[in-house]
């Protein structure tokens, strides 16, 4: 698998987990025309004894390689708030070979009560993922967030090293323009991609909204410091694909762990051995 195939994408998957865990390469696209479901199950713990989980689904038809759309939808639950989203997403390459370009888009809009108030949920991106030969690819992105009173632009820049042939090095930086969110981030990952299993780790820090961490209607300061470090590995097993995702944050001492399954289904019939 090259550095495209790894980082020019099929979509971002729908978990509402929080941006830097998030902040992963996509799934491999198919190799040819595909129906793909997306399923996904999280639970989380947080300080004071209170916690969370979610689900979410998704349809992706692939029509080439590196062009994808999906929808589906996600709800999720924290403390004393919970909010359902529909979501519309899809990639496109423009041209083939090395150099290569490639867009994609998402959106997650919807609503939710924080206790007995209602709140409006939107998150929209759009990027563009840039492959200049077979060991780099670059990433910039523009993330608009509208979240009960938080609100704002999340420009991101990222770049990503293929350093050998099963090993992807990623770093990006985001940070807020315009807006109340305050978020400044700065996120590392490895990823290993091998025949029979693929695993991740990676560590962010910085500063960020609570809303941007999906810790809706928690006591938090408007900006706190961030510390976070996740870690996944994945296996294919017959006609099915399987992550298992954790993820720790420390928000100025209000600690959060989210355990997420992933399970991508492919509907085409042909196993696809380890």
């Amino acid at each position: 698998m090259n550095a495209p195939a790894l980082a020019i994408g099929a979509i971002f998957l729908a978990c509402a987990r929080q941006l830097a865990a998030a902040d992963e390469p996509p799934p491999a696209p198919a190799s040819a025309s595909e129906d793909r479901l997306l399923f996904s199950a999280d639970g989380a713990t947080l300080t004071g004894g209170s916690g969370g989980g979610g689900v979410s689904a998704l349809w992706l038809r692939t029509f080439a390689p590196q062009d994808v759309i999906s929808a589906g939808g996600e709800y999720q639950q924290i403390a004393n708030a919970h909010w359902t989203n529909g979501v519309l997403s899809g990639s496109l390459r423009l041209g083939s070979g090395t150099p290569a370009t490639a867009l994609y888009a998402e959106a997650h809009e919807g609503a939710g009560d924080i206790a007995q108030r209602g709140f409006h949920y939107s998150v929209v991106t759009a990027g563009v993922l840039n492959t200049p030969n077979q060991w780099l690819t670059v990433q910039l992105e523009e993330r608009r967030i509208d979240v009960d009173t938080s609100h704002g632009n999340l420009p991101k820049l990222g770049l990503s090293f293929h350093v050998a042939q099963p090993l992807l090095l990623s770093a990006s930086y985001a940070d807020t323009a315009g807006g109340n969110l305050g978020t400044h981030l700065t996120t590392l990952r490895v990823d290993y991609v091998g025949r029979a299993l693929n695993a991740l780790a990676g560590a962010a820090g910085g500063r960020a909204a609570p809303a941007v961490l999906n810790l809706l209607g928690q006591i938090v300061r408007p900006s706190p410091k961030l510390t976070e470090l996740f870690a996944g590995v994945g296996s294919s097993f017959g006609r099915s694909d399987w992550q298992l995702l954790g993820d720790y944050q420390d928000v100025e001492g209000f600690k959060r762990t989210t355990i997420t399954l992933l399970c991508t289904l492919h509907l085409d019939g042909r196993s696809r051995s380890p």
